[in-house]
């Protein structure tokens, strides 16, 4: 069983408040803990890297957690569905339940990794300011503070990822599994090996033609950059990253979960990282590794 993990922890709101948010993924808990802290406590139900949310299967505990809380946020697009189950068991009214993937430029077939993306992470701060508000309007001026300044932080990763896109756009990439997608998109980077993907994704092997073609891609330099999951590595990936390592072409470690301290041995910032500063690091390790290539 996985022990739950407070993303941040605040005595005060423990001791005094009752009003609890739930976060599936400590991706969303986080920034929920940006805007719901110290007026709620927040936890996230999954915050361990070596933990794949899409094969976890959840404890009695975690159906109580979700079944108590005031506000429970998850990242849907069939990424966590077995939260939903629970919720929907609950009988959680839909205003207390806030998916990223309500963003309306999610589809369904899309992307389900939305953290990834700065538009719909954006849109996911804007509704649950007012999730919070609606909850708790005692504190509704507070929330609103301070998901404007998340808001506010959102755009300068903006700014810092139209920088680099300026440096790097056009740049052949690859990933094993499409974590990467909406930031390289983002980015401007020329995303391929799209199939390869979407089979490790979804937990089946890749066809035959669809490895031998990112094999040729990698042989003949097509590609500048491999990122993965280092959180799961399928067996068919294996040998894409030793034939990278071989022909010099660098590999980007990416996890589903924030991590505890800064990636790529990026200086830290005093505390455990925000999601801002996790997609910053990435952003700024995917540039350093671009440009060291011809």
């Amino acid at each position: 069983m996985l022990l739950l993990a407070p993303v941040v922890t605040n005595n005060e709101a423990s001791a005094h408040g009752t009003l609890k948010l739930v976060a599936v993924e400590n991706t969303w808990g986080d920034l929920a803990a940006q805007i719901a802290e110290p007026d709620m406590t927040v936890t996230a139900l999954l915050a361990s890297p070596t933990v794949d949310p899409h094969l976890y299967a959840p404890s009695t505990d975690d159906a109580r957690q979700l079944a108590d809380a005031t506000l429970v946020v998850m990242n849907g697009a069939g990424y966590d569905t077995w939260a939903s189950k629970l919720t929907d068991a609950a009988g959680l009214p839909a205003e207390r339940i806030i998916r990223a993937d309500s963003w309306p430029g999610w589809h369904t077939g899309g992307n389900p990794h939305l953290w990834f993306d700065t538009r719909a992470v954006a849109d996911f701060v804007t509704r649950l300011q007012a999730a919070c508000a609606q909850a708790d309007p005692t504190h509704a001026s507070a929330y609103a503070q301070r998901g404007r300044a998340v808001l506010e932080s959102i755009t300068q990763l903006n700014a810092q990822i139209a920088a680099i896109r300026t440096r790097v756009a056009g740049r052949t990439v690859a990933a094993t599994e499409p974590l990467f997608d909406p930031l390289a998109e983002q980015m401007g980077l020329d995303m391929k090996e799209q199939a390869f993907q979407t089979a490790i994704m979804n937990g089946v092997e890749p066809a035959p033609a669809d490895i031998a073609r990112f094999e040729n891609d990698l042989s003949t330099h097509s590609l500048h950059l491999l990122a993965y999951n280092e959180q799961m590595i399928e067996p068919a990936v294996m040998p894409l990253l030793m034939q990278a390592d071989t022909l010099g072409i660098p590999s980007l470690a990416l996890t589903e979960m924030l991590p505890s301290t800064l990636p790529y041995g990026q200086p830290g910032t005093g505390h455990p990282p925000h999601w801002q500063d996790w997609i910053g690091a990435i952003a700024r390790q995917t540039a350093h590794l671009l440009e060291k290539q011809p």
